[in-house]
């Protein structure tokens, strides 16, 4: 992992240790809609039936808050949604807590050659923010991942920032945090569309959930009921894959 600076979506040194780099496993709009640069959905069904899910991404996508990673991570949480429609599904989480998007470039888009996905989901952007990453590289690096992610032909999901910047821990890292994270995520939605990616708005259920103050005790990362709710709103976007 690269030395970062005061990141925000950290995790204490023991858990990150326990938690490894990936894990496998074998609101306006009220109900998301998948966008695509096109305005259309896409659907990847691959040849043997089995949806291949690999997630990319910050301590969000690794579930930190979460009391059991594994299971309660939001990537988890959906491929389990996704089994309940009928579909197999292999789940790799490759999620780093407080990964740049330069990091998930260099340490988790590898393993999209390895894992060979039919359906990848990407975040990341608060560290960047955090870290001082400018906005042109932010971009640089965000193309990059989706260059990679959609070269292979799997379903690429796109996912903005939630609203760390309005945790008690989150006030803490600077001034004008809610305008950077716009700028970021704009940024984000045009790279998802030049790609052909999907961007998925939950930003609607992100505000909802900061104004419910829906922060575990590290007062930075999302609760157990925060992520259930995001796979739910992911699995109406984006229902049973494999078919």
């Amino acid at each position: 992992m690269m030395r970062r600076i005061r990141g925000i979506l950290v995790l204490a040194c023991v858990a990150a240790a326990l938690v490894g780099c990936g894990r496998s496993e074998s609101p306006a709009p009220s109900s998301p809609t998948a966008q695509q640069q096109d305005g259309g959905t896409t659907s990847v069904v691959p040849n043997d039936g089995i949806v291949r899910y690999l997630a990319l991404g910050d301590s969000l996508s690794q579930g930190v808050g979460a009391p059991d990673e594994q299971t309660g991570a939001f990537p988890a949480l959906l491929a389990e949604r996704w089994r309940g429609e009928g579909c197999q599904v292999e789940l790799q989480n490759a999620g780093i807590s407080g990964y740049t998007a330069e990091q998930v470039l260099t340490d988790e888009v590898p393993q999209i050659d390895s894992f060979a996905p039919t359906l990848i989901t990407f975040q990341a952007g608060a560290n960047d923010i955090v870290n001082g990453v400018t906005i042109e590289d932010y971009r640089k690096n965000v193309k990059s991942v989706l260059d990679a992610a959609t070269a292979g032909g799997a379903r690429v999901i796109v996912l903005a920032q939630n609203e760390w910047f309005r945790s008690p821990e989150g006030q803490t890292y600077g001034d004008d945090l809610a305008a950077q994270r716009e700028a970021f995520d704009s940024v984000l939605i045009e790279e998802a569309n030049a790609a052909g990616a999907e961007f998925i708005d939950m930003r609607p259920l992100y505000t909802q959930q900061a104004d419910e103050n829906q922060w575990v005790e590290d007062g930075i990362h999302p609760t157990q009921e925060a992520y259930e709710a995001w796979a739910g709103e992911l699995a109406s976007a984006v229902p049973a894959p494999c078919r």
